[in-house]
Protein backbone atom coordinates (compact mmCIF):
# COMPACT_ATOMS: atom_id res chain seq x y z
CA UNK A 1 0.00 0.00 0.00
CA UNK A 2 0.83 3.45 -0.85
CA UNK A 3 1.03 6.44 1.48
CA UNK A 4 2.22 9.94 0.55
CA UNK A 5 3.80 12.51 3.04
CA UNK A 6 2.24 15.33 2.71
CA UNK A 7 3.25 19.04 2.64
CA UNK A 8 0.50 22.09 2.52
CA UNK A 9 0.82 24.22 0.05
CA UNK A 10 -0.76 27.44 0.26
CA UNK A 11 0.35 29.31 3.01
CA UNK A 12 2.71 26.65 2.99
CA UNK A 13 3.69 25.12 6.02
CA UNK A 14 5.27 21.57 6.32
CA UNK A 15 3.17 18.75 7.90
CA UNK A 16 1.13 22.05 9.13
CA UNK A 17 -2.33 21.72 9.72
CA UNK A 18 -5.13 23.76 9.71
CA UNK A 19 -5.78 25.35 13.60
CA UNK A 20 -8.04 22.83 14.61
CA UNK A 21 -6.98 19.83 12.71
CA UNK A 22 -6.52 16.95 14.91
CA UNK A 23 -4.59 14.82 11.89
CA UNK A 24 -2.70 12.33 13.65
CA UNK A 25 0.72 11.47 13.14
CA UNK A 26 3.80 10.53 15.34
CA UNK A 27 6.81 12.33 16.34
CA UNK A 28 9.27 11.74 19.25
CA UNK A 29 9.27 13.79 22.24
CA UNK A 30 12.41 15.77 23.54
CA UNK A 31 13.88 13.96 25.97
CA UNK A 32 14.00 10.31 27.94
CA UNK A 33 13.56 10.01 31.38
CA UNK A 34 11.11 9.44 33.78
CA UNK A 35 9.52 12.94 33.55
CA UNK A 36 8.99 12.29 29.91
CA UNK A 37 6.64 8.88 30.42
CA UNK A 38 2.90 9.12 31.03
CA UNK A 39 0.08 11.28 29.28
CA UNK A 40 1.29 15.12 28.36
CA UNK A 41 1.45 16.78 31.77
CA UNK A 42 3.73 20.17 31.11
CA UNK A 43 4.27 22.58 27.65
CA UNK A 44 6.10 25.51 27.53
CA UNK A 45 7.02 27.95 25.01
CA UNK A 46 9.67 30.21 24.38
CA UNK A 47 7.86 33.98 25.67
CA UNK A 48 7.95 36.61 23.07
CA UNK A 49 6.98 40.36 24.61
CA UNK A 50 6.07 42.63 21.09
CA UNK A 51 4.83 40.75 17.83
CA UNK A 52 5.15 43.36 14.81
CA UNK A 53 2.02 42.51 13.20
CA UNK A 54 2.11 41.46 9.86
CA UNK A 55 5.70 39.77 10.28
CA UNK A 56 6.47 35.89 9.50
CA UNK A 57 7.12 34.65 13.03
CA UNK A 58 8.21 30.70 13.74
CA UNK A 59 8.73 29.68 17.68
CA UNK A 60 11.02 27.62 18.30
CA UNK A 61 10.03 24.01 19.57
CA UNK A 62 8.59 23.70 22.70
CA UNK A 63 8.97 21.45 25.66
CA UNK A 64 6.81 18.65 26.35
CA UNK A 65 6.69 16.58 29.53
CA UNK A 66 4.99 12.75 29.05
CA UNK A 67 5.49 10.46 27.12
CA UNK A 68 6.71 9.55 22.89
CA UNK A 69 4.41 10.94 20.22
CA UNK A 70 3.63 13.81 20.74
CA UNK A 71 0.68 15.84 18.50
CA UNK A 72 -0.10 19.17 18.78
CA UNK A 73 -3.08 20.88 17.73
CA UNK A 74 -4.49 24.82 18.35
CA UNK A 75 -7.47 24.34 20.11
CA UNK A 76 -8.27 27.80 20.83
CA UNK A 77 -7.52 31.59 20.40
CA UNK A 78 -8.15 34.40 22.21
CA UNK A 79 -7.33 37.55 20.98
CA UNK A 80 -8.07 41.55 19.77
CA UNK A 81 -9.46 40.48 16.45
CA UNK A 82 -12.48 39.02 14.15
CA UNK A 83 -12.86 35.58 14.24
CA UNK A 84 -12.31 35.37 10.73
CA UNK A 85 -8.60 36.95 10.75
CA UNK A 86 -7.76 34.93 14.14
CA UNK A 87 -9.01 31.58 12.49
CA UNK A 88 -6.34 32.60 9.12
CA UNK A 89 -3.07 34.04 11.10
CA UNK A 90 -1.73 31.11 12.73
CA UNK A 91 -0.70 27.49 11.92
CA UNK A 92 1.22 24.85 14.28
CA UNK A 93 3.25 22.18 13.21
CA UNK A 94 1.74 19.06 14.60
CA UNK A 95 4.75 17.17 14.66
CA UNK A 96 6.93 19.00 16.49
CA UNK A 97 4.79 22.06 17.55
CA UNK A 98 6.10 25.71 15.96
CA UNK A 99 3.55 27.89 16.44
CA UNK A 100 3.57 30.33 12.81
CA UNK A 101 1.82 34.14 13.09
CA UNK A 102 1.19 34.06 9.29
CA UNK A 103 3.04 36.56 7.30
CA UNK A 104 1.09 39.54 6.01
CA UNK A 105 -1.52 38.79 8.54
CA UNK A 106 -4.47 41.48 9.66
CA UNK A 107 -4.21 41.09 13.23
CA UNK A 108 -5.51 44.34 15.25
CA UNK A 109 -3.07 45.87 17.91
CA UNK A 110 -4.08 43.63 20.85
CA UNK A 111 -2.93 40.84 23.49
CA UNK A 112 -3.39 37.20 21.98
CA UNK A 113 -3.24 33.86 23.34
CA UNK A 114 -3.66 30.32 21.88
CA UNK A 115 -4.66 27.25 24.28
CA UNK A 116 -2.43 23.78 23.01
CA UNK A 117 -3.95 20.43 22.41
CA UNK A 118 -1.43 17.99 23.28
CA UNK A 119 -2.22 14.34 23.14
CA UNK A 120 -0.56 10.63 23.11
CA UNK A 121 -1.06 7.15 23.06
CA UNK A 122 -1.48 7.45 26.76
CA UNK A 123 -3.71 10.46 27.01
CA UNK A 124 -4.14 14.18 26.30
CA UNK A 125 -4.39 17.71 28.01
CA UNK A 126 -5.31 21.23 26.35
CA UNK A 127 -2.51 23.89 27.70
CA UNK A 128 -5.01 27.05 28.60
CA UNK A 129 -2.29 30.30 27.57
CA UNK A 130 0.62 28.21 26.40
CA UNK A 131 1.30 30.61 23.91
CA UNK A 132 0.67 34.73 24.33
CA UNK A 133 1.94 37.61 22.75
CA UNK A 134 1.35 41.52 22.41
CA UNK A 135 0.65 42.46 18.61
CA UNK A 136 1.87 46.40 17.90
CA UNK A 137 1.89 48.22 14.82
CA UNK A 138 4.76 49.12 12.97
CA UNK A 139 5.61 51.53 10.06
CA UNK A 140 4.78 48.97 6.94
CA UNK A 141 8.44 47.39 5.30
CA UNK A 142 6.49 44.83 3.42
CA UNK A 143 3.87 44.89 0.41
CA UNK A 144 3.05 41.90 -2.27
CA UNK A 145 0.33 41.51 -4.62
CA UNK A 146 -0.96 37.63 -5.10
CA UNK A 147 -0.44 36.81 -8.22
CA UNK A 148 2.19 39.50 -8.80
CA UNK A 149 1.51 39.61 -12.61
CA UNK A 150 -1.47 40.21 -14.41
CA UNK A 151 -2.66 40.85 -18.20
CA UNK A 152 -4.90 42.79 -19.20
CA UNK A 153 -6.55 43.69 -22.87
CA UNK A 154 -5.73 46.48 -24.29
CA UNK A 155 -9.31 47.08 -26.03
CA UNK A 156 -11.08 46.27 -22.40
CA UNK A 157 -11.73 48.39 -19.03
CA UNK A 158 -12.96 47.22 -15.84
CA UNK A 159 -10.08 44.21 -15.25
CA UNK A 160 -9.04 44.66 -11.57
CA UNK A 161 -6.17 43.12 -9.29
CA UNK A 162 -6.14 41.38 -5.67
CA UNK A 163 -6.11 43.72 -2.83
CA UNK A 164 -2.93 44.58 -1.39
CA UNK A 165 -1.18 42.38 0.98
CA UNK A 166 0.74 44.20 3.29
CA UNK A 167 2.36 44.24 6.91
CA UNK A 168 2.85 46.78 9.68
CA UNK A 169 -1.06 47.17 10.91
CA UNK A 170 -3.63 49.10 9.49
CA UNK A 171 -5.74 50.85 8.66
CA UNK A 172 -3.60 51.38 5.30
CA UNK A 173 -3.65 54.25 2.64
CA UNK A 174 -2.28 53.44 -1.02
CA UNK A 175 -0.92 55.54 -4.18
CA UNK A 176 0.23 54.81 -7.26
CA UNK A 177 2.57 56.32 -9.53
CA UNK A 178 0.67 55.70 -13.06
CA UNK A 179 2.15 58.59 -15.41
CA UNK A 180 0.09 57.40 -18.19
CA UNK A 181 -3.04 57.34 -16.00
CA UNK A 182 -4.14 53.71 -17.47
CA UNK A 183 -4.98 52.61 -13.89
CA UNK A 184 -6.71 53.91 -10.60
CA UNK A 185 -5.69 52.27 -7.37
CA UNK A 186 -8.63 51.88 -4.15
CA UNK A 187 -6.72 53.91 -2.01
CA UNK A 188 -8.64 51.55 1.28
CA UNK A 189 -6.80 47.95 -0.22
CA UNK A 190 -4.59 48.92 -2.85
CA UNK A 191 -6.64 46.75 -5.82
CA UNK A 192 -5.79 48.40 -9.37
CA UNK A 193 -8.14 48.82 -11.81
CA UNK A 194 -7.90 49.44 -15.54
CA UNK A 195 -9.89 52.29 -16.64
CA UNK A 196 -9.31 52.98 -20.42
CA UNK A 197 -8.79 51.55 -23.01
CA UNK A 198 -5.13 51.61 -24.60
CA UNK A 199 -4.34 51.02 -28.15
CA UNK A 200 -1.84 48.12 -29.11
CA UNK A 201 -1.07 45.78 -31.96
CA UNK A 202 -2.87 42.62 -31.98
CA UNK A 203 0.21 40.79 -31.46
CA UNK A 204 1.91 42.81 -29.36
CA UNK A 205 2.43 43.07 -25.50
CA UNK A 206 3.61 45.58 -23.28
CA UNK A 207 4.71 45.47 -19.74
CA UNK A 208 3.77 48.03 -16.93
CA UNK A 209 6.27 47.66 -14.10
CA UNK A 210 3.90 49.31 -11.09
CA UNK A 211 5.28 51.05 -7.54
CA UNK A 212 2.89 51.17 -4.79
CA UNK A 213 3.10 53.22 -2.09
CA UNK A 214 1.63 52.17 1.35
CA UNK A 215 0.99 54.24 4.86
CA UNK A 216 -0.55 53.62 8.31
CA UNK A 217 -0.77 56.04 11.23
CA UNK A 218 3.36 55.27 11.76
CA UNK A 219 4.46 56.11 8.13
CA UNK A 220 4.67 55.08 4.56
CA UNK A 221 6.79 52.38 2.04
CA UNK A 222 7.75 52.79 -0.90
CA UNK A 223 7.62 48.96 -3.22
CA UNK A 224 8.87 49.68 -6.31
CA UNK A 225 7.61 46.70 -7.92
CA UNK A 226 4.95 46.19 -6.54
CA UNK A 227 3.27 43.88 -9.72
CA UNK A 228 3.55 44.05 -13.18
CA UNK A 229 0.56 44.14 -15.19
CA UNK A 230 0.60 42.91 -18.94
CA UNK A 231 -1.57 44.94 -21.89
CA UNK A 232 -2.28 42.54 -24.36
CA UNK A 233 -3.12 42.45 -28.13
CA UNK A 234 -5.56 40.83 -29.60
CA UNK A 235 -4.17 37.62 -30.69
CA UNK A 236 -1.92 37.66 -27.41
CA UNK A 237 -2.80 34.69 -24.27
CA UNK A 238 -4.11 35.84 -21.35
CA UNK A 239 -2.39 34.96 -18.45
CA UNK A 240 -4.95 32.69 -16.43
CA UNK A 241 -1.96 31.21 -13.60
CA UNK A 242 1.31 32.19 -12.41
CA UNK A 243 3.20 30.26 -9.59
CA UNK A 244 3.68 32.55 -6.53
CA UNK A 245 6.64 32.36 -4.05
CA UNK A 246 7.49 33.42 -0.56
CA UNK A 247 10.35 33.15 1.43
CA UNK A 248 10.50 29.96 2.77
CA UNK A 249 11.67 28.92 6.13
CA UNK A 250 11.83 25.15 8.82
CA UNK A 251 7.65 24.73 8.36
CA UNK A 252 7.11 27.08 5.11
CA UNK A 253 7.77 25.72 1.80
CA UNK A 254 7.21 29.15 0.53
CA UNK A 255 5.19 28.03 -2.15
CA UNK A 256 1.69 30.35 -2.01
CA UNK A 257 -0.13 29.33 -4.84
CA UNK A 258 1.25 25.52 -5.15
CA UNK A 259 0.34 21.91 -3.28
CA UNK A 260 2.97 19.42 -2.68
CA UNK A 261 3.01 16.06 -1.67
CA UNK A 262 5.99 13.17 -0.90
CA UNK A 263 5.34 9.57 -1.77
CA UNK A 264 5.87 6.80 0.84
CA UNK A 265 5.38 3.20 0.49
CA UNK A 266 6.04 0.95 -2.17
CA UNK A 267 6.73 1.97 -5.61
CA UNK A 268 7.27 0.35 -8.80
CA UNK A 269 8.72 2.77 -12.28
CA UNK A 270 9.70 1.87 -15.61
CA UNK A 271 13.45 2.65 -15.84
CA UNK A 272 15.56 2.30 -19.25
CA UNK A 273 12.97 -0.20 -20.14
CA UNK A 274 12.85 -2.34 -16.91
CA UNK A 275 10.81 -2.78 -13.85
CA UNK A 276 12.63 -1.43 -11.00
CA UNK A 277 10.19 -1.76 -7.58
CA UNK A 278 12.03 0.02 -4.46
CA UNK A 279 10.40 1.40 -0.77
CA UNK A 280 10.77 4.94 0.23
CA UNK A 281 10.00 5.40 4.03
CA UNK A 282 9.57 9.15 5.69
CA UNK A 283 12.76 8.81 7.71
CA UNK A 284 14.86 8.37 4.37
CA UNK A 285 13.08 9.88 1.58
CA UNK A 286 10.70 12.09 3.15
CA UNK A 287 10.53 16.05 3.26
CA UNK A 288 13.66 17.26 5.56
CA UNK A 289 14.80 20.82 6.33
CA UNK A 290 18.63 20.55 6.50
CA UNK A 291 20.96 23.37 5.71
CA UNK A 292 18.70 26.08 5.62
CA UNK A 293 16.92 24.46 2.70
CA UNK A 294 13.93 22.19 2.27
CA UNK A 295 15.06 18.83 0.34
CA UNK A 296 12.98 15.80 -0.76
CA UNK A 297 10.41 18.34 -1.84
CA UNK A 298 9.23 20.77 -3.94
CA UNK A 299 9.68 24.21 -2.48
CA UNK A 300 10.54 27.75 -2.83
CA UNK A 301 14.44 28.33 -2.85
CA UNK A 302 16.43 31.66 -3.76
CA UNK A 303 18.99 32.14 -6.11
CA UNK A 304 20.79 34.86 -7.80
CA UNK A 305 20.40 36.01 -11.15
CA UNK A 306 21.88 38.47 -13.17
CA UNK A 307 18.54 40.69 -13.83
CA UNK A 308 19.71 41.93 -17.66
CA UNK A 309 16.33 41.90 -18.82
CA UNK A 310 13.77 42.97 -15.85
CA UNK A 311 16.45 44.87 -13.48
CA UNK A 312 19.42 46.78 -13.50
CA UNK A 313 22.13 44.25 -15.00
CA UNK A 314 23.37 43.68 -11.58
CA UNK A 315 22.90 40.29 -9.29
CA UNK A 316 19.63 40.42 -7.26
CA UNK A 317 18.43 36.78 -5.02
CA UNK A 318 15.06 35.66 -6.74
CA UNK A 319 13.13 33.16 -5.58
CA UNK A 320 12.82 29.79 -7.69
CA UNK A 321 10.20 26.70 -7.70
CA UNK A 322 12.90 24.19 -6.83
CA UNK A 323 13.20 20.64 -5.92
CA UNK A 324 16.48 18.18 -4.64
CA UNK A 325 17.15 15.41 -3.02
CA UNK A 326 19.26 15.13 0.56
CA UNK A 327 22.16 13.22 -1.13
CA UNK A 328 22.88 11.95 -4.77
CA UNK A 329 22.12 8.05 -3.86
CA UNK A 330 18.25 9.64 -1.83
CA UNK A 331 15.71 8.09 -3.58
CA UNK A 332 12.52 10.33 -3.93
CA UNK A 333 9.24 11.37 -5.95
CA UNK A 334 7.70 14.78 -4.99
CA UNK A 335 4.93 16.44 -6.96
CA UNK A 336 3.72 19.59 -6.77
CA UNK A 337 -0.08 20.75 -8.17
CA UNK A 338 -1.14 23.97 -8.86
CA UNK A 339 -4.46 25.88 -7.56
CA UNK A 340 -7.28 25.20 -9.86
CA UNK A 341 -6.78 26.71 -13.66
CA UNK A 342 -10.30 28.03 -15.37
CA UNK A 343 -9.98 27.52 -18.55
CA UNK A 344 -13.74 27.04 -18.95
CA UNK A 345 -14.09 29.80 -21.33
CA UNK A 346 -11.45 29.59 -23.28
CA UNK A 347 -10.62 27.36 -27.11
CA UNK A 348 -6.88 27.15 -26.39
CA UNK A 349 -4.47 27.27 -23.70
CA UNK A 350 -0.76 25.90 -22.97
CA UNK A 351 1.64 25.92 -20.37
CA UNK A 352 4.98 27.95 -19.97
CA UNK A 353 8.18 27.01 -18.06
CA UNK A 354 11.18 29.08 -17.36
CA UNK A 355 14.02 27.18 -15.55
CA UNK A 356 17.54 26.01 -15.27
CA UNK A 357 19.54 22.67 -14.01
CA UNK A 358 22.25 21.94 -11.79
CA UNK A 359 24.13 18.88 -11.72
CA UNK A 360 24.17 15.53 -13.38
CA UNK A 361 22.45 14.80 -16.83
CA UNK A 362 21.29 11.45 -17.01
CA UNK A 363 17.47 11.70 -17.68
CA UNK A 364 16.70 7.84 -17.55
CA UNK A 365 16.30 7.82 -13.36
CA UNK A 366 15.70 11.69 -12.66
CA UNK A 367 13.02 12.65 -14.33
CA UNK A 368 10.30 15.94 -14.30
CA UNK A 369 6.77 14.93 -15.17
CA UNK A 370 4.74 17.81 -16.48
CA UNK A 371 1.10 16.47 -15.74
CA UNK A 372 -2.17 17.76 -16.30
CA UNK A 373 -5.91 16.67 -15.00
CA UNK A 374 -9.53 17.77 -14.64
CA UNK A 375 -10.42 19.38 -11.54
CA UNK A 376 -13.55 16.93 -11.38
CA UNK A 377 -11.00 14.28 -11.09
CA UNK A 378 -8.52 15.39 -8.67
CA UNK A 379 -8.31 13.70 -5.33
CA UNK A 380 -7.90 16.28 -3.11
CA UNK A 381 -6.71 13.35 -0.42
CA UNK A 382 -4.41 11.62 -2.68
CA UNK A 383 -3.40 13.66 -5.48
CA UNK A 384 -1.14 10.95 -6.98
CA UNK A 385 -4.63 9.29 -7.40
CA UNK A 386 -5.81 11.77 -10.27
CA UNK A 387 -6.46 10.73 -13.35
CA UNK A 388 -3.80 12.55 -14.79
CA UNK A 389 -2.42 13.26 -18.53
CA UNK A 390 1.08 13.13 -19.14
CA UNK A 391 1.69 16.15 -20.90
CA UNK A 392 5.85 15.81 -21.16
CA UNK A 393 7.53 12.75 -19.74
CA UNK A 394 11.06 14.97 -18.90
CA UNK A 395 11.13 18.72 -18.99
CA UNK A 396 14.98 18.43 -17.87
CA UNK A 397 16.59 18.63 -21.37
CA UNK A 398 14.89 21.56 -22.17
CA UNK A 399 15.77 23.57 -18.90
CA UNK A 400 19.20 26.03 -19.25
CA UNK A 401 22.01 24.35 -18.32
CA UNK A 402 24.13 26.16 -14.81
CA UNK A 403 26.74 28.47 -15.75
CA UNK A 404 27.13 31.45 -13.23
CA UNK A 405 26.21 33.83 -13.49
CA UNK A 406 22.68 32.96 -14.56
CA UNK A 407 21.46 35.60 -16.72
CA UNK A 408 17.66 36.31 -17.07
CA UNK A 409 18.30 37.06 -20.33
CA UNK A 410 19.46 33.22 -21.04
CA UNK A 411 16.85 32.31 -19.07
CA UNK A 412 14.18 33.59 -21.38
CA UNK A 413 16.11 32.41 -24.44
CA UNK A 414 17.56 29.05 -23.35
CA UNK A 415 15.46 28.14 -20.55
CA UNK A 416 11.76 28.52 -21.82
CA UNK A 417 9.52 25.42 -22.86
CA UNK A 418 5.79 25.97 -24.27
CA UNK A 419 3.52 22.65 -23.75
CA UNK A 420 -0.17 23.10 -25.22
CA UNK A 421 -2.80 21.67 -22.51
CA UNK A 422 -4.62 18.71 -24.02
CA UNK A 423 -7.29 19.82 -25.91
CA UNK A 424 -9.68 17.38 -24.05
CA UNK A 425 -8.99 19.68 -21.19
CA UNK A 426 -9.46 23.01 -22.64
CA UNK A 427 -12.82 24.40 -21.61
CA UNK A 428 -12.70 22.94 -18.21
CA UNK A 429 -11.35 23.66 -14.82
CA UNK A 430 -7.68 22.03 -14.86
CA UNK A 431 -4.84 21.28 -12.09
CA UNK A 432 -1.43 21.15 -13.29
CA UNK A 433 1.98 19.16 -11.75
CA UNK A 434 5.36 18.69 -11.63
CA UNK A 435 6.71 15.22 -10.33
CA UNK A 436 10.02 14.58 -9.65
CA UNK A 437 11.11 10.92 -9.86
CA UNK A 438 14.43 10.68 -8.52
CA UNK A 439 14.45 6.49 -8.78
CA UNK A 440 17.32 3.72 -8.48
CA UNK A 441 21.09 5.51 -7.53
CA UNK A 442 22.87 2.54 -9.05
CA UNK A 443 21.97 3.74 -12.53
CA UNK A 444 23.69 7.16 -11.87
CA UNK A 445 23.56 9.97 -9.51
CA UNK A 446 20.38 11.50 -8.58
CA UNK A 447 21.71 14.74 -7.65
CA UNK A 448 20.23 16.78 -10.09
CA UNK A 449 17.99 19.93 -8.65
CA UNK A 450 15.78 21.99 -10.63
CA UNK A 451 15.10 25.78 -10.37
CA UNK A 452 11.62 27.10 -12.10
CA UNK A 453 11.62 30.32 -12.52
CA UNK A 454 8.06 31.09 -14.04
CA UNK A 455 5.66 28.97 -13.88
CA UNK A 456 2.56 30.02 -15.93
CA UNK A 457 -0.49 29.15 -17.92
CA UNK A 458 -2.10 31.14 -21.10
CA UNK A 459 -5.06 30.69 -22.92
CA UNK A 460 -7.19 32.46 -25.38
Amino acid sequence: MLRKIKSVGRSTAIALVSMLGLAMFSCTTFLDDEKYEGPPHSLRYMAISDYSIGDDYVSIRPTVMGGENAIFSIANIQGDSPEDVLNTSFSINEKEGNINIKEFNSLLPGTYSLDIRVSNIEGAAVFEDAFSFNAVQVVPTQLRYVPSVYSFYGSETGDVTSPAMVNGGGPYTFSMDDPLNYFDINVDNGEITKDVVVEIGDDEKIIKTIAVTVQNALGEYLQEKALSIELLGANIGRLFFNMEYSTPNNVNLGLINGIVSTYEGVVTEEINEELYTTTLTEATNGPVYKGNRHQNTWHAQASSVLMDVTGSNVKENQLFLSFKTVSSTTECISMVVTEPVDLSQVTSAYTEIVAYKRYIDNDFNQRFVLLACAEEEYVADDMYASNWTVINENIAPGMLKFSNPIKESKLYSDGTQLFDVPDELVGKNVRLALKAVHLNPALGNLGREAFIYKWQVRAK
